[in-house]
């Protein structure tokens, strides 16, 4: 998860540093990223029986379709709105991360400790 969560901050990063005539690609392929980041998440949640997935698994929906809208004012030229919202979202995303995916990160460590001593047993 974090070899993911660093990944999203590079491609935020390389955002911030490309040409006008670039930034639509690159803003479709970090949403690409992001929901494909997500998904991962939401399954590794469900595979473990995570019992805060609702509540994680909403913030994901809003973020998306956050960047799913902004998505479609990038292609239709609003370069400096997409450099905007991709600001707020390595923002979001570092609150998140630091919150909802720590407290994941915490149950995951749990459920593969469980698992490793039914094993031994």
């Amino acid at each position: 998860m974090d070899e993911s969560h660093h990944a999203l901050h590079d491609r935020l990063d390389q955002l911030s540093s490309v040409s006008d005539a670039e930034f639509v690609a690159a803003f479709e392929t970090l949403l690409k990223e992001v929901r494909n980041h997500f998904k991962d998440e939401e399954q590794a949640m469900a595979d473990i029986g995570f019992p805060g997935v609702l509540c994680h698994r909403g913030q994901h929906a809003q973020a998306l379709n956050a960047l799913q809208q902004a998505c479609l004012r990038v292609r239709e030229g609003a370069i400096a709105e997409g450099q905007e919202i991709a600001g707020l979202f390595s923002q979001w995303l570092h609150f998140h991360i630091t919150t909802m995916d720590r407290m994941l990160a915490s149950f995951l460590q749990h459920a593969e400790a469980l698992k490793a001593d039914c094993a031994a047993t």
